[in-house]
């Protein structure tokens, strides 16, 4: 993942890995998924390894950081 974030700005940088520190203390035993999709680096949270069940997913853009609640009511 050091990679994905690499090429990201130092400011950008440190706050996907901040934000990835909280959200593992968060959720401990969360499978965590990591995709590099063509705008954004995904990095979703769930109890199994089907991302069709993921929780959460944190979504890094080059300016940005989002949190994603993908279960909706169901949380």
């Amino acid at each position: 993942m050091a990679v994905f974030i690499s090429k990201y700005t130092p400011e950008i940088g440190a706050l996907i890995r901040s934000v990835l520190v909280r959200m593992r203390a968060r959720l401990p035993g969360a499978v965590e998924f990591v995709y590099d999709n063509y705008n954004a680096l995904v990095i979703g949270y769930g109890p199994t390894e089907r991302p069709s069940e993921a929780w959460f997913s944190v979504v890094a853009y080059p300016r940005k950081v989002s949190l994603c609640f993908l279960q909706g009511t169901k949380l």
